[in-house]
């Protein structure tokens, strides 16, 4: 996991790696800090994939540049595009199965 506190090299990243996921969160956020261990914890199983973390408080133009408007909001990046995005309210199974097709289209079973 890495937290991000510049916008450029966060894009920098998400480009470099053929799948990822951003966790976008806000300080004193309740729902943010239960999403994120529950996520963190759902991350195990997908070691492959990096996990990255920033805060809308750390890096505002993020609101912009990914149309993001409230937190916690996640999103999957797939070759640096985005396929997949929950905001708010998560639903893990969802989630699961995003990284699983991602995941086995990009790094096939052998």
């Amino acid at each position: 996991m890495r937290e991000y506190k510049e916008l450029s090299e966060l894009r920098a990243d998400i480009a470099q790696y053929p799948v990822c996921m951003l966790f976008v969160k806000m300080e004193n956020c309740g729902v943010c800090d239960a999403t994120f261990a529950k996520t963190k914890e759902l991350l195990k199983s997908f070691t492959q994939v990096p996990f990255m973390v920033t805060s809308i408080e750390t890096i505002p133009s993020l609101s912009g540049e990914f149309l993001i408007f409230t937190a916690p909001t996640i999103l999957l990046f797939r070759e640096g595009k985005e396929v997949f995005r929950q905001s708010r309210i998560v639903v893990f199974g969802e989630l699961e199965r995003a990284l699983e097709l991602s995941v086995d289209s990009v790094f096939p079973q052998l």
